[in-house]
């Protein structure tokens, strides 16, 4: 594993176990940025894709045969490996309407035994994977990046804890999750010929699914959210994808399971807008993408039916001007 992820991750298991103990709460998103902050990026490498002349059309075929018959799948730990090593492709019908879909079918259809479910879950939460040359620019390996983080999101939708052995503690999962937030930096939606990236989509995906765990603490789904809204804070390009409306509902449905939810988000967008208020008049790219990433948020959450009251009243009370 990269050092320097590593250490990500280490900073980031420590943090929320303080968070977890109490010890952290009011200083939690100026630590989380500070770790963001300190991420020093590489400069770009060759990516490394997976052989689409391999058999994955042969595992692929066999997978959908056994769905359609609708019979138990019969897949081996080096066939699913290679699905899930796939996902790096580069060509989207064979991630999408092949790898994508089938996976989602054989997790509807409940085709999977507790052992294949265990060895995809480990599978997709590799540290090779997920963060496969995550402190470069902007580069192919995001859709496999991306791929992991949305299909480990389905994955734990379907899964329960009578069918998986999945260890209640969820915590390493959660700081998997919040290292992805803090070293991801690609927001590119729709590459032309190579199909979606969506990163920030997926990360949010998982996000959702992981607040919708009764297994998982308050201060985890709470070290999650800053985590997202700390990231959003340092992006220099734009999310303009859907990824706004998706975060802003997993924000909104958030708030409104606790008062914690609502209130710490409530001081965080108000920490958010007098950080804005310093620098009024962004003079690059890069600042600009920033204001008006946060603006595009903000407009989704005021479009939230289901807003909590505090939240709407600060929202609808506040006017970001340029000058």
């Amino acid at each position: 594993m990269d050092e320097q992820v590593a250490q990500v991750l280490q900073e980031l298991s420590d943090l929320n176990t303080q968070v977890r103990n109490g010890e952290v709460y009011q200083s939690l998103g100026t630590r989380l940025g500070k770790i963001m902050d300190d991420i020093h990026r590489r400069r770009r490498t060759a990516v490394q894709l997976p052989d689409d002349g391999d058999d994955i059309q042969d595992i692929l075929e066999e997978l959908r045969s056994q769905l359609n018959e609708n019979v138990p799948v019969t897949l081996s730990r080096s066939q699913m490996a290679n699905l899930i090593d796939h996902l790096s492709s580069l060509d989207p019908g064979l991630r999408y309407q092949g790898i994508n879909f089938s996976l989602y079918d054989a997790l509807q259809q409940n085709a999977l035994d507790s052992r294949q479910l265990t060895y995809l879950f480990q599978k997709l939460r590799e540290p090779a994977g997920l963060f496969d040359h995550i402190l470069e620019p902007a580069n192919a390996a995001v859709f496999g990046r991306a791929g992991r983080v949305a299909m480990l999101a389905v994955l734990l939708h379907f899964i329960s804890p009578e069918k998986v052995p999945v260890d209640p503690d969820l915590q390493p999962t959660v700081v998997l999750a919040a290292a992805y937030l803090c070293l991801e930096t690609d927001t590119r939606g729709f590459v032309n010929h190579y199909g979606w990236a969506h990163a920030f989509t997926a990360a949010t995906d998982l996000l959702s699914v992981l607040a919708g765990n009764q297994n998982l603490t308050r201060a985890d789904k709470l070290f999650l959210m800053m985590t997202l809204i700390e990231r959003i804070k340092r992006l220099n390009t734009p999310l303009i994808y859907g990824e706004n409306d998706r975060i802003a509902t997993f924000l909104t449905e958030l708030a409104n399971r606790h008062d914690l939810y609502e209130e710490t988000l409530l001081l965080a967008l108000k920490s958010w807008r007098q950080q804005v208020a310093l620098h009024r008049r962004p003079d690059t790219i890069a600042g600009w993408n920033r204001f008006f990433n946060r603006k595009r948020l903000l407009d989704s959450l005021r479009l939230q039916e289901s807003l909590p009251q505090s939240l709407k009243e600060y929202l609808n009370s506040t006017i970001d001007f340029l000058g």
